[in-house]
């Protein structure tokens, strides 16, 4: 009695899941080079904060809530191991928030 089963006539598919326009594949690598990109992130998150803060944020509280939060939450899931489509689109958010403090 034959046991093995040959597959002949099936095709795989390749299934793509993009993300807002960034594949599963940027994702994974970003994964890879987690160490590469976490400081410089730090450097601008931290640096960028840190003069909204003091110079664009000093007149209102709710201008210092909108810096300091998104900035100590991307720093806090760094500490926390988090995924990085997370650690990068709340830092792409924290430095669009200090940016427009800062102009504002």
């Amino acid at each position: 009695m034959n046991t093995l089963a040959k597959n002949t006539g099936l095709t795989q598919h390749k299934t793509q899941a993009n993300t807002l326009f960034i594949s599963r594949e940027f994702w994974e690598k970003a994964e890879q080079s987690r160490f590469a990109i976490i400081p410089a992130l730090l450097i601008i998150i931290a640096c960028l904060g840190g003069v909204a803060a003091a110079f664009g944020a000093g007149d209102s509280t709710f201008q210092l809530a909108l810096t300091s939060f998104p900035t100590i939450i991307s720093l806090a899931f760094v500490l926390g191991v988090a995924p990085m489509k997370a650690i990068v689109y709340l830092s792409v958010a924290a430095v669009i928030l200090d940016t427009l403090v800062l102009i504002f």
